[in-house]
């Protein structure tokens, strides 16, 4: 990619999980032009051109993709601007996902109608616009449910209710998934058992170029990390590479990134979120390091039209993600250095920063509250005796308040 001259792309979204496609852009000699909201996002500094607007505005970031004559639009780690990706991409004749796909599996009701449509694995759902329908729903099945937030991401919002949960913790689920949803839809699923992996993939006319998937580490609804390679046996692995490549036939995605969060369970694989971008919490990172494949690099030169080379490590590297916050609210006042996490923990290959010494932190209740994450020399047998010396050796430094 450093041969062609600069080419204009815009970057959705300045935060943690944006940042190293921002770089990687950069590196290969583009112009990054970075949009979002102001505030005190790492992104934003990095930009050759800021734009403050909010992503989700498709209209103003139409306009002013227009304005930039940009020839590529993406992001990374967040579904919120990939329904603004594809009416931009389809407006302006880019390469990226449809208007129609990129909305449909942005939201949580219309993803699994379009899945129970189509005939492939969902759980049952109601789409509940009042406490009242997540109750009628809740006591119509007698195992678990999940109540969240039809359109937000990064966990916020989502409620795992046990089997007979009373009416005063569903219409409290209710009231949380609602708060965090900006359409003000909730939607209501059965709790689906088994084992819940993580992974990317990416597209190629048609077909797989990469595929993996993760071993994730879940602490209640919180995603706490991955590891490569993942725990799956391989006809499990089958199993989810299938569904990944129906659902993608039936949206008519046949370029591009895509990551999901699926359970696996003895009857099947059960998508339970699909994205069409590359992945958060550490994950591009770790394909990376364990597998030789940069996925950044792939996006930049897919909406390039720039061929991708499709090389993977034959044997992986052991390593995982290791995802950390805040437990209250309050002023960062200090983090470890890498060299000093380093000295404790051996393991710790890098240390990635959302927020630095100043900035406000909010309680680590959903992963767009992280503060951080490890990047650890370790696979799924040892993650957690390793977080646990990481978790102790971080000596976060919080000023309440």
């Amino acid at each position: 990619m450093t041969e062609l001259a600069s080419k204009p792309i815009m970057i959705l979204g300045a935060g943690v999980y944006q940042v190293p496609l921002i770089r990687e852009v950069k590196k290969a000699g583009h112009t990054a032009i970075v949009v979002s909201p102001g505030g005190d996002y790492p992104g934003i500094c990095l930009a050759d051109v800021f734009l403050e607007l909010d992503i989700t505005d498709i209209g103003a970031v139409t306009d002013s993709a227009r304005e930039q004559g940009v020839i590529g639009i993406v992001t990374a780690g967040s579904d919120v601007g990939v329904p603004t990706i594809g009416t931009v991409a389809e407006s302006l004749g880019l390469k990226g996902p449809t208007r129609n796909a990129s909305e449909t599996v942005s939201s949580k009701i219309g993803f699994r109608t379009f899945l129970q449509k189509n005939g492939l694995n969902c759980p049952n759902f109601a789409a509940c616009r009042s406490a009242e329908d997540a109750i009628s729903f809740c006591d119509s099945w007698d195992n678990g449910k999940v109540l969240k937030p039809d359109d937000s991401s990064g966990s916020r919002g989502v409620t795992i209710l046990e089997a007979g949960a009373g009416t005063d913790m569903i219409e409290e689920a209710y009231r949380h998934a609602a708060q965090h949803s900006r359409s003000g839809l909730v939607c209501a699923e059965e709790f689906l058992a088994g084992m819940e992996v993580g992974g990317d993939a990416f597209f190629i006319d048609g077909t797989l170029g990469f595929f993996t998937t993760t071993c994730k580490h879940m602490e209640g609804t919180l995603v706490r990390g991955h590891s490569l390679p993942g725990s799956l046996p391989r006809h499990q692995v089958t199993q989810v590479k299938n569904e990944i490549y129906r659902i993608a036939s039936r949206l008519g995605y046949r370029d591009g990134p895509i990551n999901f969060d699926v359970m696996v369970a003895e009857n099947g694989a059960t998508a339970i979120e699909v994205g069409l971008r590359n992945g958060g919490n550490g994950i591009v990172d770790l394909i990376r390091c364990s597998e030789g494949v940069n996925l950044h690099r792939w996006l930049i030169s897919y909406v390039l039209g720039v061929p991708i080379s499709a090389e993977q490590e034959e044997k992986p590297r052991a390593v995982s993600s290791f995802v950390f916050g805040s437990p209250g609210a309050g002023i960062l006042r200090h983090v470890p250095e890498t060299t000093d996490l380093r000295r404790n923990v051996p393991e710790v290959l890098d240390v990635v920063l959302a927020r630095n010494a100043g900035d406000r932190v909010e309680a680590f209740q959903h992963n767009a509250s992280l503060i951080g994450y490890l990047l650890l020399d370790c696979g799924f047998a040892d993650y957690a005796e390793v977080t646990a010396r990481a978790q102790q050796a971080l000596e976060l430094e919080i000023e309440c308040g």
